[in-house]
Parts: structure tokens; sequence; C-alpha cells
């Protein structure tokens, strides 16, 4: 779990959470929460993470790999969208949906929270969150097509 991986990792570097919360330019009760499980640090902290531990991205995110390959799934063939333009994509994209839609969506993917999760944030059925989180990456998925034509 990533949890314990956060955990192991700043310990073995022989940091407190202290220090490694003014590394990381968050709060201590933050790292903690984070080595508890009782919070998830998003995309942007897992980065800086493996910057710090000198990891490659993958091995934290190997917890959160069936996020990775939904999110896959969207794009169209290898070389139609650079990594440089797939964020303003992305942006517009998001754009185009409903505030719930678009809430679930970041929420599964920006903040790497269950859908479980998601589904009591919005008083909605998990299945539910389950259907329009397919839903949505169809459009996505639909959406970049066009865009690269």
């Amino acid at each position: 779990m990533l949890n314990e991986k956060l955990a192991q990792l700043r310990s073995d570097a022989g940091m407190t959470q202290e220090q490694l919360a003014e590394k990381m330019y968050v709060s201590r009760e933050l790292v903690s929460k984070w080595e508890h499980g009782s919070r998830k640090p998003d995309i942007n902290a897992i980065r800086r993470l493996a910057a710090l531990y000198g990891l490659e991205l993958k091995y934290l995110l190997e917890d959160e790999n069936d996020l990775i390959l939904e999110l896959e799934g969207c794009l169209p063939a290898s070389g139609a969208v650079s990594a440089d333009e797939l964020p303003g994509m992305l942006d517009l994209f998001l754009k185009t949906l409903s505030a719930r839609d678009r809430g679930v969506f970041v929420r599964r993917y920006y903040y790497l929270e269950t859908p479980s999760d998601i589904a009591g944030a919005f008083d909605i059925k998990e299945n539910y969150t389950r259907t329009l989180l397919a839903r949505t990456r169809k459009k996505f998925t639909k959406y970049l097509k066009e865009a690269v034509r």
C-alpha cells in the first residue's frame, strides 16, 4: 500500500514527519495522514516524493496501477497527442463536463480517491460512480480522437 511505502521511505531516509513536511512544503499532519492511509497525496505530491527519494514514479504508483490503465485506454494511438498537449486538452475537456461529473473525474484521477470515497462525497451509489467514470472516460476518448483530427 502507498501509505506503508511512504512511511518506510521516510524512515529509511532518516527523516521525521516534520522534516519531510518541510521538504514537501506541507504540514506534518498531512504527512501523517498520508502515512496512516486516511488521505492520499495527489499526483503532484507523488511526483515530488518520487523525485525526493530518487525513485521512478511508477514505483510509488504500483498500487494505483488500475488508475493508470483506466486512463491509458483513453489515449489515441501513440504520438497522436504529445505529453505537452495533453494537459491543455484535458483542461478543455473537463470544462465540457457538469460540475458533478468533473468533480468525480478529478477526485478519481487527480486525488486518487476510491469509487467508494467518491460516492460518499457526492451522495451517489458506488456502482453509479463506477458507471459515471466509465462514461466519462469514453467521452474523453472521443474528445481526444476528435481533437487530433
